[in-house]
């Protein structure tokens, strides 16, 4: 212990000696003195290093040196490729320079082309790297998404909407144009709800319109030649001024009541005078064509003058349309059209006078509105109020006098009529020139210092456009003037509105509305909101018409490719039942009309010749009758024949009634009793009696009294009119059914067939719209008269499964 305590004594007295004496020389800064003042440094300062501010005071050289490291690892060794950070390398990097960021791209641009020097096989070419020629799919796909666009509508036009369609609805070919059939999603019910209580919306632009320019009596006189003579609709007053859209029914020029062209409507610019006029014919695709050869053979036909001197212009791809529907439709036009321009003699406040209306129907139908809005996208979006509006004594009082006497100069936009708005193209194509970009309206909307705030409109910057509001309704889908007949119709699906503005403005317009509410539909919505209304649609319910025969052509082949498909013991033996004609409807046989339409598919027995030899086996076995019988019988029949000649021009001689005044005169030969006077009803002439008032309302006012009996006898036999069937009872009619008389019992005596069928939802029962012979109703005239129950004549519609016959009562619709 002591020898412990003595060693350690020792130790610290060497310790305090050292320390007296200071730091040894090597451990001295240079320069300094030893036992000087201001170096003088202790054990512990020395064995204790501030690391914070040491390298504060070496900072710069330690830079210094980390550059020079960096530098010189990437002198030689590695590309600009590779000094990407962790987060943007890439195992497979392509040598686009475009590929690597900005900062990078000159110096890898520098080093590819000293490799292309330095490489034999790029010596004494342009190319910089040695990476394959491209395929040729590749070298020529579109290098925009515009260009692919571009390409894509060859042989086809493509609406405005067209993309916003493809992603949300199923796309189909027709006319010349991509058109939207059905939204991918079921909206079966949501379309007629839409229709009934909220707004439907359909982008229409695909219908084709026709700018007629000529003096006004040449206009009227080339079209006074297409359209029935007893109709003067396009000269009255009310139309010829521009005020309503005027509806028409054209044929070729003089084969009325042959020759049925299809339903269009026409529109005058409102410009009054001895000048120069402008028309609009809005025409279905499926029928433009053929009105617009007739038009230019017309006008080939008349000798040098002044009707000769009339153009005729395609202006489609020049206009956009929508068409909306439904009880709330007036409210949302008149919340996104509400940005209007302040002219002095416009009428800004019409529409929102008219906002508050429950339906459109309340309205005068086919009239016009001019207005000329800002710009749709600078209050985008806009919101509809779903409660309903209340109007305050002055509105109200407003209103009434709108609904009873409607604004004469709603057409135009001020007292000079000096703004002719959408009538001027060349001023709409220099408006959509000036249009503000969407880059230019999102750079306005960030300097807002409230987000979210709408913006202005700016007169210096921002165009403003011109549209035309037309309130449509069954005088459209008709091509005639509906009085007394109106009352046929549900008022919310058969009105509405057309929506008309100049090209480029297509989805602006259509943002702001779907925003705002409205629910966009399809091709097939379309036609059964129309059906639902009670109105036939063209051309589905347009029989006699070559659009007809090319549109039942193209549903009769899917139905019967369908049927072929099936294995024949699945199949539906039409032949069993006696069905001659299940896929389409044969109206050239129903009116003895010889050969079949080009447009129908030629049915032959290939797919049949197995449930035919079943059907043999069986009645060999049973006894020689009635079953034998009819199985001679259907083997005659269309489905399992070949038609060896077949004429374009076999069904010349079909008509159909068409017009209020014809549907009124059969409605009442088909509600008169028959009396004793009568003629012996299998005498052709009773039946020439019968219809003599239907026969002096087709008859023009020239007509010769007498012509041949033959020949009238004839013209009524091959005479077709449309009816509505309303099933008395349960069931669904099915489409090309045999429409028979009541007490029928066989299908040989249909009397005419079903075109469209289906549940309706609005009536809560199953509906149709057929077609009968003339003569056929007049057998089912006779047939009720001689049961003694001639106020309730009514029709059966014979099933094509071999289910009962649905009893239905019908309706002559014009």
């Amino acid at each position: 212990m002591d020898s412990g305590r003595s060693s350690k004594m020792a130790d610290n007295s060497d310790d305090k000696k050292r320390k007296a004496q200071g730091p040894p020389e090597s451990a001295r800064p240079r320069g300094a003195k030893q036992g000087s003042a201001s170096t003088k440094y202790t054990l512990g300062k020395a064995r204790s290093v501030d690391v914070v501010g040491f390298v504060e005071a070496r900072s710069f050289e330690i830079n210094a040196l980390q550059r020079s490291l960096e530098n010189a690892r990437s002198q030689g060794n590695t590309r600009a490729f590779q000094t990407l950070p962790r987060h943007l390398r890439r195992r497979a990097a392509s040598h686009n320079v475009k590929r690597i960021p900005a900062r990078l791209r000159e110096k890898a641009l520098s080093e590819m082309k000293k490799s292309a020097q330095t490489s034999k096989a790029l010596a004494g070419t342009d190319r910089l790297t040695n990476a394959k020629k491209s395929s040729r799919y590749k070298r020529r796909r579109a290098r925009s998404v515009r260009q692919e666009y571009e390409t894509r509508q060859t042989g086809k036009r493509w609406l405005e909407t067209h993309v916003w369609h493809a992603k949300r609805m199923r796309m189909k070919e027709l006319w010349g144009a991509m058109i939207a059939e059905t939204p991918n999603e079921r909206s079966h019910r949501a379309a007629y709800r839409a229709a009934k209580e909220k707004t439907y919306i359909q982008d229409v632009s695909y219908f084709r319109t026709l700018e007629l320019v000529g003096s006004e009596d040449a206009i009227v006189g080339l079209l006074c030649q297409l359209i029935p003579p007893n109709e003067l609709t396009l000269a009255m007053k009310p139309y010829i001024g521009g005020a309503r859209m005027a509806p028409l029914t054209l044929y070729c020029a003089g084969s009325y009541p042959l020759a049925l062209l299809g339903p269009a409507t026409a529109l005058w610019e409102p410009i009054s005078g001895a000048g120069q006029r402008k028309l609009w014919l809005r025409l279905h695709p499926a029928n433009a064509d053929a009105i617009k050869i007739e038009l230019e053979r017309m006008l080939d036909s008349i000798p040098d003058g002044n009707d000769r001197a009339i153009q005729i212009k395609d202006i489609t791809c020049d206009l956009v349309s929508f068409e909306l529907l439904g009880g709330q439709s007036t409210q949302m036009l008149a919340a996104v059209l509400s940005q209007t321009v302040d002219c002095a003699d416009s009428e800004p406040s019409l529409l929102q006078t008219i906002r508050a209306i429950p339906s459109p129907a309340v309205l005068p139908e086919s009239v016009v509105i001019a207005l000329r809005i800002h710009d749709p996208r600078l209050e985008f979006p806009f919101k509809v109020n779903p409660e309903r509006m209340v109007l305050s004594q002055d509105e109200q009082q407003q209103l009434q006098d709108v609904l009873l006497h409607w604004p004469a100069n709603a057409a135009v936009l001020d007292g000079q009529r000096s703004d002719t708005g959408i009538w001027d193209r060349s001023e709409c194509a220099s408006a959509l020139e000036r249009r503000t970009s969407e880059h230019a309206l999102n750079k306005r909307r960030e300097q807002q210092l409230v987000p979210g705030t709408k913006l202005r409109p700016d007169p210096s910057v921002d165009v403003t456009v011109p549209l035309l509001l037309v309130r449509t309704g069954p005088e459209a889908m008709l091509g005639s003037r509906v009085g007394r007949t109106a009352n046929q119709y549900i008022d919310t699906l058969a009105h509405g509105w057309t929506l008309i503005a100049p090209r480029g403005w297509s989805m602006a317009l259509w943002m702001a509305l779907n925003f705002a509410g409205a629910r966009a539909q399809g091709l097939t919505e379309r036609h059964h909101i129309g059906f639902e209304a009670g109105l036939p649609t063209f051309p589905a319910n347009w029989p006699g018409t070559s659009a007809y025969d090319e549109w039942a052509g193209s549903a009769a082949t899917a139905l019967y490719q369908k049927w072929q498909r099936r294995p024949p013991g699945k199949r539906v033996n039409y032949l069993k039942f006696g069905i001659n004609s299940p896929f389409y409807a044969p109206f050239h046989k129903l009116l003895d009309l010889s050969g079949v339409p080009e447009a129908y598919p030629q049915v032959t027995a290939d797919g049949l010749e197995c449930r035919m030899k079943r059907l043999r086996k069986i009645t060999s076995k049973k006894k020689e009758g009635c079953l034998s019988d009819q199985m001679d019988i259907d083997e005659d029949a269309d489905l399992n024949s070949t038609v060896a000649s077949r004429s374009s021009g076999s069904t010349a001689d079909m008509w159909l009634l068409t017009g209020e005044l014809l549907a009124t005169a059969a409605a009442s030969l088909l509600a008169s009793t028959r009396t004793a006077a009568h003629e012996d009803p299998a005498l052709p002439t009773a039946f020439l009696a019968w219809a003599a008032p239907l026969l002096e309302a087709v008859r023009s006012p020239n007509y010769n009294s007498n012509s041949d009996t033959t020949k009238d006898i004839a013209l009524l036999q091959h005479c077709l009119v449309r009816v509505r069937l309303v099933c008395v009872g349960r069931g669904v009619p099915a489409e090309n059914g045999p429409i028979c008389t009541s007490l029928a019992k066989q299908t040989g005596d249909a009397i005419g067939f079903v075109m469209t069928s289906s549940f309706s939802l609005a009536r809560g029962c199953g509906i149709a719209v057929g077609a009968c012979s003339l003569y056929g109703l007049y057998q089912a005239w006779l047939s009720a008269a001689e049961s003694k129950h001639a106020k309730s004549l009514g029709l059966t519609v014979q099933s094509l499964d071999g289910s009962p016959s649905i009893s239905t009562s019908f309706v002559v619709l014009p």
